[in-house]
């Protein structure tokens, strides 16, 4: 059994043992203070009815004092010197003829007497000094299993907490390093095919056409290791034209679709003049990448469009559609699509729309969130546009506009 099934297991069985303890021993203590009531009660009733009578007869004396004493109360009764006289109760064996039991027996009266002030009737000419019932020491350890029940749930739920994160961050990691192989796979089978076609048709290599499909994919690879390097904090955000990046994505797979995704139309709807976002263009590109790669994932072979589509400005936000004809998103998945580890693909990561969320709404101050449709998947993404001042800032080539 491994170490993370024994330690929630161990967690429980504390938590369990602690809990059926504390309900076990509430429930006695519950039992004895009943039991007192009862017996208290019942000594109540004989004093009174003693008061309306001749008084107690010496067999309702002992009666009374044989249940008082059997509540458990430590009684030593001495004469009006101090002197022990009769002891009950005691947590200890008192022999009051032994010279060493009855000292001992003096201090434990000295011990009551610091507790509970005594009980003086001069006329009988004794005093009693009592302490206090065996349930009602017990009593006293509530507090302390209490605080030992709540250290151990705080405990347990911090523990479930870190391994939670430790668990999530792994598996996130994890995932990242599959999406940097997978982010590189386009690429690098495309320079491969490149260089097929090089080696079979010596006329390709005079091809300056198929130099710039080279040149394209090595840029790839370069901004596949860029993008890496940015996600982990926060980047520098300037003025970017989202129209410019769909275009280059576009015209990117649209010649790589044949190896990718079958019989597959990527169609552009990006009316002029397009916004200017306020972004960092390698992760926005890394980002719209994702959900173009997710659309061609759900077509599988088949052949349908995908469409690249600006709608239009709301406030000071642009708003952007990507959206394919294929199966769409089934129901079960469709509120937790987003999240690391989810995917409708049988050999998917789960991490593609993960990160294209983390871009686009914590490092963008954007949106992105699938949209109802009946057949289908459409995805809506909100950038804030650039302001007056940053674009006027931005340097002449600076924008890719």
């Amino acid at each position: 059994m491994t170490r993370r099934r024994i330690v929630p297991i161990a967690i429980l069985t504390v938590f369990a043992g602690i809990l059926v303890s504390y309900v076990l021993y509430t429930q006695e203590l519950a039992d004895e203070l009943r039991t007192d009531a009862q017996e208290f009660s019942w000594v109540y009733f004989q004093i009174l009815q003693a008061a309306a009578s001749d008084g107690l007869s010496a067999e309702g004396e002992f009666d009374i004092l044989r249940r008082l004493a059997a509540r458990g109360i430590p009684v030593v009764t001495t004469d009006e010197t101090g002197v022990p006289t009769s002891v009950g109760n005691l947590p200890f064996e008192a022999d009051l003829s032994d010279a060493d039991d009855y000292a001992r027996v003096q201090h434990y009266i000295t011990l009551l007497d610091e507790r509970n002030p005594p009980l003086v009737s001069p006329e009988a000419g004794m005093e009693v000094h009592y302490g206090e019932p065996a349930f009602l020491r017990r009593l006293k350890w509530i507090p302390w299993l209490q605080a030992l029940l709540l250290v151990t749930v705080v405990g347990a739920g911090a523990w479930v907490v870190r391994t939670t994160y430790a668990s999530e961050r792994e598996r996130l990691w994890s995932a990242m390093a599959r999406e940097s192989a997978h982010q590189m796979g386009t690429p690098i089978s495309s320079l491969v095919g490149w260089l097929e076609l090089m080696g079979s048709d010596p006329a390709a290599r005079e091809d300056p056409s198929l130099y710039g499909e080279m040149r394209d994919d090595v840029e790839r690879l370069e901004k596949v290791s860029r993008r890496f390097e940015l996600i982990g904090h926060a980047p520098p955000l300037s003025p970017v034209s989202a129209h410019a990046i769909l275009r280059r994505l576009a015209r990117y797979f649209d010649a790589r679709l044949p190896s990718l995704g079958g019989r597959v139309r990527i169609e552009l709807d990006l009316r002029e003049p397009g916004p200017v976002v306020r972004g960092n263009e390698t992760l926005l590109e890394w980002a719209f990448e994702n959900l173009l790669k997710n659309a061609l994932d759900s077509l599988a072979g088949r052949e349908g469009t995908i469409r690249l589509a600006f709608v239009g400005l709301t406030g000071d936000r642009a708003r952007y559609h990507v959206s394919d004809d294929g199966p769409g998103v089934p129901a079960a998945v469709r509120s937790s699509l987003f999240d690391v580890g989810v995917t409708t693909k049988s050999s998917g990561w789960g991490v593609g729309l993960s990160l294209a969320r983390r871009i686009f709404v914590d490092m963008h101050d954007g949106d992105v969130r699938l949209r109802p449709t009946t057949s289908g998947a459409s995805f809506e993404i909100e950038l804030p546009l650039a302001d007056e001042t940053e674009i006027a800032a931005a340097a002449p080539g600076e924008s890719s506009a």
